[in-house]
């Protein structure tokens, strides 16, 4: 079954939607953006721990290291215990963690990292979304994962297709000098990575006084306004507009090199700025 082809037999109610994401800072900011767009819905939060292998001190930049530790290491290991411990309640205004989510909003949130294993495929066959939605995931959708949801899935890419497939697609921007990042919501439609049929696009202009960490985030409430606005289609049974990628266009771009990220410095740019990362997590107290 071609899960690109079959959007016409959306339901007009309650879908089942697996929210497939990434234990890290975005992703979280991401699912708190798009919980009122879920509301109504039957949904299921999957999570992997990261998106790639963790290099060693010799093979990654200080500037790598310090965008994981505000991305990945401050708020799992150190922000959202104490959230969480400090019991503070769902006001409606704040962003809630991971666990907070589950408790407050009844979203089961579960780890979920290799779908296409065979406990992983029992998983999601077990749930049997209509819908499955990637934001930063850190594994690779294989057939038999994708033939699950009859509405197919969709992924929310942090770069402008085709131009930069790939990995912190943003960083890419920034040293190519782009006057605009963006992000790009596309169906996934094979194993392959960020070729899918593009649905919708969002840009927004680069911020020089602002960081790497602050360009990154900024796509978000971008993505997650193209999500809702396919989610309310779906809902009402339409089919979603979609553009083909010409597969010889752009480029697949791997993890920066320490020579990379050091000529990300010699352009003026920082990886994380204690102002843009202050200013986030504030957001959740």
């Amino acid at each position: 079954m071609n899960p690109v082809v079959n959007t016409a037999r959306a339901s007009q109610n309650t879908m089942r939607i697996l929210c497939c994401l990434n234990r890290d800072l975005a992703s979280n900011i991401a699912l708190n953006l798009l919980l009122p767009s879920l509301d109504g819905h039957e949904v299921r939060v999957g999570l992997t721990d990261r998106v790639g292998s963790i290099n060693s001190p010799t093979t990654e930049s200080a500037a790598r290291r310090e965008l994981r530790f505000a991305e990945q290491s401050l708020p799992n290991e150190i922000l959202f215990p104490l959230i969480e411990r400090a019991g503070l309640p769902d006001s409606g205004s704040r962003y809630l963690t991971f666990a907070e989510v589950e408790r407050y909003r009844g979203i089961r949130v579960a780890p979920l990292p290799n779908p296409n294993t065979p406990e992983g495929l029992e998983a999601v066959r077990g749930f049997a979304p209509d819908l499955i939605l990637t934001i930063r995931y850190g594994a690779i959708l294989k057939a038999a994962v994708i033939s699950i949801p009859r509405l197919g899935v969709l992924n929310l890419h942090s770069g402008l297709l085709p131009d930069y497939r790939g990995v912190l697609a943003t960083f890419r921007a920034l040293v190519a000098g782009d006057d605009e990042i963006g992000c790009t919501l596309h169906y996934i439609a094979d194993g392959t990575i960020d070729t899918g049929p593009i649905v919708a696009v969002a840009r927004t202009p680069v911020a020089p006084a602002h960081s790497l960490l602050w360009h990154i985030l900024a796509l978000y409430p971008l993505g997650i306004r193209l999500i809702s606005a396919a989610l309310s289609k779906l809902n009402r049974g339409e089919t979603l507009a979609m553009a083909a990628q010409v597969a010889t266009e752009g480029r697949y771009y791997t993890y920066p090199t320490i020579e990379e990220w050091a000529d990300f410095k010699r352009r003026g740019w920082m990886a994380v700025r204690a102002s843009d990362l202050d200013e986030v997590l504030r957001r959740y107290v």
